[in-house]
């Protein structure tokens, strides 16, 4: 078979972890370089990053020990004293304002957790992306492997259609049968444009989902059968929950923070400083104090947007611990119900060129007539056909039990 001869690769679950060191052909493009490039590329990790860049400038602003400036007051002006000469006021103060309650490390607490949020937001979503592009990968080596099985059952079309009219000049078979021929031909010959077809717009989505357009000379090429046998790779201990699942946990923990920073805003925060003052041949020195009344404004919109928000992750949390597990489960059965009946096919491969070459040789010699030769030669192809549809969808099951798991990326 075309694919069993192929060089065998890196199991599906090695390659898609880390990009392949540096010097390989650039013409080949083995699914390891296609998840490496999506990693770069990809405009949904792009943004997903820029994300994380922004996340960590809530962080950077909390991070000081205070979170308002100290504030410099200075006034100075003119005195007409009484004795008519001019004299100099002056004052000076140095003011800074203190929150109470926490607030500040309420307020460092909401921005860790924001940053954390969109760190593991960042890891879901190449999670996703990079099972998107293996599926893709994997259709499109499947539709390759497709239309070489289809111009080759061309080929043998149009050899049938020669034998047939050379058998029509002996007087061997009816002219129905040349027409037979011909038309099993044309339908060949239809099955190889549309698998053409197939395989041009699989690459295109692929590229749409990497993010990169590789060169017209690059081949997408690597092999498919070595990727769909290739063991299931377990969760690492110590990985901790799916990204998606963390994501929801820091969000609650942000949104809690943020209810709580609410519901202290109705403690005073209080402005501390100190005042020199000089009017003439007078100085005085004065401390000052302002404290803000929190009458109205209490933190009403920040206290309730937070208990809404934190109420909200927290039931999507629970209902996603209870769907995560559920579909890793039904993930699992796909793949064993792939792997059986993959294993059930290949059990009957080694039968199918036997057939067509024993139907081959009865209807040259007149034991066989047309109609029941096509019948064995599109079995036999229908067979071949199941069987690579059988390798991609092992394949594409253990992509997603996978992803699942949370072992992408």
């Amino acid at each position: 078979m075309p694919i069993r001869s192929a060089t065998a690769a890196l199991g599906l679950a090695a390659v898609i972890l880390w990009p392949r060191p540096g010097g390989a052909d650039p013409s080949r493009i083995s699914l390891q370089d296609a998840l490496a490039l999506a990693r770069e590329h990809a405009p949904a990790l792009v943004q997903a990053r820029a994300r994380v860049r922004a996340a960590q400038g809530p962080l950077a602003s909390a991070a000081p020990l205070l979170r308002e400036n100290p504030q410099l007051d200075v006034q100075v002006g003119s005195r007409r004293l009484p004795t008519g000469d001019h004299g100099l006021d002056l004052a000076v103060g140095l003011a800074q304002p203190f929150e109470l309650g926490g607030k500040q490390g309420l307020r460092r607490e909401v921005a860790r957790a924001g940053l954390s949020l969109e760190g593991a937001r960042l890891r879901d979503a190449e999670r996703l992306l990079l099972g998107d592009v293996a599926a893709a990968y994997l259709r499109l080596l499947q539709a390759r492997e497709r239309r070489k099985l289809v111009e080759a059952a061309a080929e043998a079309a149009e050899r049938t259609v020669q034998a047939t009219e050379r058998r029509y000049a002996a007087g061997d078979v009816p002219a129905v049968d040349v027409n037979v021929a011909k038309v099993a031909h044309a339908r060949a010959r239809a099955e190889v444009q549309v698998a053409t077809g197939e395989v041009q717009a699989l690459r295109e989505e692929l590229e749409a989902r990497v993010g990169q357009r590789a060169s017209p000379q690059a081949t997408y090429d690597d092999d498919l059968w070595s990727l769909a046998r290739a063991p299931v790779r377990d969760v690492p201990d110590g990985a901790g929950a799916r990204a998606d699942l963390v994501a929801l946990e820091q969000e609650q923990v942000q949104a809690e923070a943020a209810a709580t920073l609410g519901r202290r805003q109705v403690l005073p925060d209080v402005t501390v400083g100190a005042r020199y003052q000089k009017e003439a041949d007078e100085t005085v020195f004065l401390g000052t104090l302002s404290v803000p009344l929190p009458l109205f404004a209490r933190g009403q919109e920040a206290r309730l947007v937070g208990e809404a928000e934190a109420s909200r992750a927290g039931q999507e949390l629970a209902a996603a611990r209870t769907v995560v597990p559920a579909q890793v489960q039904a993930a699992r059965h796909r793949y064993r119900a792939s792997l059986a009946a993959l294993g059930d096919l290949e059990q009957v491969l080694p039968l199918l060129d036997d057939n067509e070459a024993l139907a081959q040789r009865s209807y040259d010699a007149g034991e066989m007539d047309l109609a029941a030769f096509l019948l064995v030669r599109r079995d036999t192809l229908e067979t071949r056909a199941a069987w690579l549809e059988g390798l991609l969808r092992l394949a594409l099951a253990r992509v997603q039990l996978e992803v699942e798991t949370g072992v992408l990326p």
